[in-house]
């Protein structure tokens, strides 16, 4: 296996999670909401418990900052509800029905997207992709346990 082969998928992986970023991001941008705003409507459209903010932001992968700042815009749109919990230490956050339709509406349109995306694409190819990705995964995941006992 040459290295500059695997510089080359490499650098096809990153480019094309960044335009797979990109058109969702597009798809978003025309509904009225950031990514951020977004994922955090996803987020809570498919939760049992509700999550603070601070999970949110640790979900996310995001600050408590920027939920802080997306929240409260999407609160002001009327997507999200908050209210203070039950101890009076934290905001129990709760999606409205407005979010609910806007979530099924980009679900939708992230659907149309994806399949878009992979045309053209027989199941065998479609599993021999899945099946490299679970290996990329797992070879990075044994990476970073060797990492963790350093």
């Amino acid at each position: 296996m040459s290295y500059t082969k695997l510089a080359q998928a490499i650098e096809m992986m990153i480019r094309t999670d960044r335009m797979h970023k990109a058109l969702i991001d597009s798809r978003v941008k025309e509904i009225g909401i950031h990514r951020t705003q977004h994922r955090i409507l996803m987020r809570l459209a498919r939760c049992e418990r509700l999550p603070s903010q601070k999970e949110l932001a640790e979900h996310l992968d995001v600050t408590p900052a920027a939920v802080c700042g997306a929240l409260k815009k999407i609160e002001q749109d009327g997507y999200v509800e908050r209210t203070l919990g039950h101890d009076n230490r934290y905001n129990e956050l709760r999606i409205t029905d407005k979010g609910r339709e806007l979530v099924k509406l980009t679900r939708q349109l992230f659907s149309e997207a994806d399949i878009a995306m992979f045309d053209g694409f027989s199941d065998e190819e479609l599993e021999s992709y899945i099946s490299s990705l679970e290996k990329l995964q797992a070879n990075i995941k044994k990476q970073q346990e060797r990492m963790d006992t350093k």
